[in-house]
């Protein structure tokens, strides 16, 4: 099973809370859930959850997801409860209450006739909402290559799978080598991960996928998967949160146009 729960966060230190605080909301969940899962957790590198918060019309909104049925009883039931109303960030002593609370959940059933039995579009925009990057052979790696993000997407899915998995080096040079990015809108920035600085980037980008329509409608399921599961490194904290926002684009968005600044 697929949840989401957004959880609406007021605090009277600060009108808006920046995504960067998501690695502060991480120590806060934890909190919240079992010692047995959360020992669990730290064994694992890859977690059936994701974490982020996002200012979003002039509402600070903390979103939790999980990706399978262990996950949503351990993690989004206790902050789905009643008592879980006001908490404190130890880091910098704010105050914070929970405002309204919506839950959004899909079975696997209809999740995957929704996104994989249905005939997909062959061009994705693809909006990183939140900081994203990777790691390859111990370097960062923060631009959006193909094959980093479909085998993070498959490594994911297999991780909250417990009855089928769908990585495989065949699978995902197919994917690559049938994927082209046509456009995108990125900026870098960094990422604060407890005193260190992890490099990212943020923005959308549009794929066109020239393959069969099984592998389209693959890649397109693999990326609905991400909107649960995030893409890349440090989900948990804060990272890689997506949107897939289809594959409409006016002309003017036809050209790559990339915007950097320093990190």
């Amino acid at each position: 099973m697929f949840a989401k729960l957004q959880l609406e966060l007021k605090t009277a230190e600060c009108d808006m809370l920046h995504w960067q605080k998501a690695v502060l909301l991480q120590s806060v969940l934890m909190e919240q859930i079992s010692q047995e899962y959360a020992k669990e957790l730290h064994k694992s590198q890859l977690h059936p959850y994701r974490q982020s918060v996002e200012h979003q019309n002039g509402k600070n909104i903390w979103t939790v997801c999980t990706f399978n049925e262990e996950a949503y009883q351990q993690v989004i039931l206790p902050l789905q409860s009643s008592q879980f109303k006001e908490f404190e960030i130890a880091h910098n002593g704010w105050k914070l209450s929970v405002g309204k609370k919506e839950l959004v959940q899909m079975d696997v059933g209809e999740f995957m006739e929704q996104y994989y039995f249905t005939a997909a579009e062959r061009y994705l925009k693809i909006q990183f909402q939140t900081p994203a990057a990777f790691k390859r052979q111990g370097n960062y790696v923060f631009f959006p290559e193909l094959q980093l993000i479909y085998q993070s997407l498959m490594n994911k899915y297999d991780a909250a799978s417990k009855e089928e998995t769908v990585a495989s080096q065949e699978v995902l040079q197919e994917l690559v080598q049938s994927s082209q990015i046509a456009g995108y809108r990125l900026r870098s920035c960094s990422y604060s991960v407890h005193g260190s600085k992890v490099p990212a980037f943020f923005g959308e980008i549009k794929i066109r996928i020239n393959a069969p329509q099984a592998l389209v409608n693959f890649a397109n399921m693999l990326f609905h998967f991400g909107e649960y599961s995030g893409i890349g490194i440090k989900t948990a904290m804060g990272m890689g949160s997506i949107k897939v926002l289809g594959g409409d684009y006016d002309n003017r968005e036809n050209a790559v146009n990339c915007r950097r600044t320093a990190p």
